[in-house]
């Protein structure tokens, strides 16, 4: 009995301490489960933004008497290359490329040229190195080496910037330097590799470093076929003066280029198609001078630019012709084979609405400048006559009657009318007051609108540059909005019809008189025509007239 009562009474403790044990092991494990519920995966820290940094270079960097085939950079993580064959420069540049590859935490180099004796090579790495997690670019590594006793140390720098807006260019240019001797042509930079290249930064700045001393030409190119020469149609920056080469950078002695794309676009036809039965619009490349069309009987009109003419059958039907179009001034001659393509109706779309005869530039809350302009979907043949307009002003519903003047082309009607500006009117034109091609009568058009005023911009122009100017008026997007030029020493221009907004203005140094902006050309050793700015923003206001005097001179 007591042996039992003793083994009854450990059994039972034992039993107990496992129950204790399972509660505090089943409280510990939620205890844990909570605390992981809570905190969720670690944050791992900020993110990296820091670009991978060179901890040593085998062999090392600035080695003379190098005679290896090969280099190694290491880093202080993994980095991936981006396109290296197009983001590594080699100055002097090499024959063959050379041969890039990642290695762990670094960068395998392997040349393929036999190098030259007793010069000094530098490898270019230009945003082609980024960490291998974060993708964080290194801005710029160079990894430079003589293979002779010394070390090339000179240096020369500049910027290019674009020749018709004073900014920087928007692709990359690379800068290609010539020692003088070479230069036996002016145009060897379109045969010829260069000594030593470098590319422009962001900002349009450039410099040569480990160059030898010496005088050097210069040429910026756009280079976009990597052959380091001047392409016919790539956009090219030089000068014939030559720049010898310092052992610092001095602002005195920095290359000024100007760079631009050569205009060698030729005339051709880029759109041609039938808007709507007998109606046909044509595009060419530029603007046309003296078209002639054959083929089909039609009439014809061109836009302000004459780059778009729109073309009526005399067929109003017509859906299929064949026209030649000729332009003799722009070397136009041309074969237009065309056929009308309905437009694919959507099921259970309405079809669209018939295109009114007439319709108004002048509606809502902006009007045409100063005029109060009509505008037709065909050439009117015909205007009834005494044809007038009916607005009545919305202040105090008096109504006016206005004659309609149309336009020699037949495209558009004016209101000979006097409104005043930010006043509410209401327009009402009867119908059948015009009659088109096609022996269409116009439909009845009301419309509201109120006349906005604009401001004027007199410029007082001193001319001292020896050339006629083309003085151009820019918006904030730097478009040109109006022009006009100046063929004297100096004179007044009046800018008229100008929204509200800030300006600014430029004058082209017209050098060959063609009332427009004239790109360089390198083949022919052109420098493309100066454009300067006028130092001031001007903002214009409402029924405002601005006078400003300029002086404009060349500069050097």
């Amino acid at each position: 009995m007591y042996l039992f009562f003793k083994d009854n009474i450990n059994n039972r403790d034992n039993r107990n301490a496992i129950r204790v044990f399972g509660v505090l092991f089943l409280l510990s494990l939620l205890s844990l489960i909570s605390a992981c519920a809570k905190q969720g995966y670690p944050s791992g820290g900020p993110r990296d933004t820091e670009p991978p940094k060179s901890v040593g270079c085998k062999p090392e960097n600035a080695m003379r008497h190098f005679d290896r085939h090969q280099f190694f950079v290491e880093f202080d993580e993994y980095v991936v290359l981006k396109d290296a064959d197009n983001n590594v420069l080699v100055s002097p540049p090499l024959k063959h490329k050379a041969e890039y590859s990642t290695r762990g935490h670094g960068i395998l180099v392997k040349i393929k040229d036999t190098l030259q004796e007793n010069t000094t090579y530098l490898f270019q790495f230009k945003e082609a190195i980024a960490d291998f997690n974060e993708g964080n670019v290194l801005p710029s590594f160079e990894y430079v080496f003589s293979t002779g006793s010394s070390m090339d140390t000179m240096m020369l720098a500049g910027r290019v910037l674009d020749a018709r807006t004073g900014k920087p260019w928007k692709e990359t240019l690379a800068v290609l330097a010539y020692r003088e001797e070479r230069c036996t042509t002016d145009t060897v930079a379109a045969s010829e590799q260069p000594d030593f290249v470098t590319r422009c930064d962001k900002e349009g700045w450039f410099a040569f470093h480990y160059i030898p001393d010496g005088r050097y030409r210069l040429v910026a190119v756009e280079d976009k076929d990597r052959n380091l020469r001047v392409g016919n149609s790539e956009a090219v920056a030089f000068d014939n003066a030559v720049f010898a080469a310092t052992d610092s950078i001095d602002s005195t002695a920095m290359a000024a280029l100007r760079v631009s794309a050569p205009d060698r676009s030729q005339q051709r036809v880029l759109k041609s198609e039938f808007a709507d039965p007998g109606r046909i619009t044509i595009v060419t490349l530029l603007p046309m001078q003296a078209p002639q069309i054959g083929g089909e009987e039609v009439q014809w009109r061109l836009n302000q630019r004459r780059d778009t003419m729109t073309v009526w059958c005399l067929n109003e039907q017509c859906d299929s012709t064949v026209l030649l179009l000729a332009d003799p001034a722009t070397a136009l001659n041309d074969t237009l084979k065309l056929r009308f393509k309905p437009r694919r109706r959507i099921r259970g779309m309405p079809p669209p609405e018939k295109k009114p005869l007439m319709s108004a530039l002048c509606r809502n809350n902006s009007a045409y400048y100063d005029d109060l302009r009509l505008a037709f979907l065909n050439p009117i043949a015909q205007m009834r006559q005494g044809a007038m307009a009916e607005v009545m002003s919305m202040k105090d519903s008096v109504v006016h009657s206005y004659p309609l003047l149309l336009d020699s082309s037949g495209l558009m009607a004016r209101v000979d009318a006097q409104l005043t500006s930010d006043e509410q009117y209401r327009m009402f034109l009867r119908d059948s007051l015009f009659t088109d091609l096609y022996g269409h009568y116009s439909d009845s058009l009301g419309f509201t609108l109120t006349p906005k005023d604009y401001g004027i911009l007199t410029m007082h122009i001193d001319n001292a540059t020896g050339n006629p100017l083309v003085v151009e008026v820019l918006d904030s997007k730097d478009t040109v909005v109006q022009r006009q030029t100046l063929t004297g020493a100096g004179g007044t221009l009046r800018f008229i019809h100008l929204p509200a907004a800030e300006y600014r203005l430029r004058a082209v140094v017209d050098a060959d008189a063609d009332g427009k902006w004239t790109a360089g050309d390198y083949r022919r050793q052109r420098q493309p025509e100066k454009c300067i700015p006028f130092d001031k923003t001007l903002k214009l206001r409402e029924k405002w007239e601005m006078e400003e005097r300029w002086r404009v001179e060349n500069e050097e």
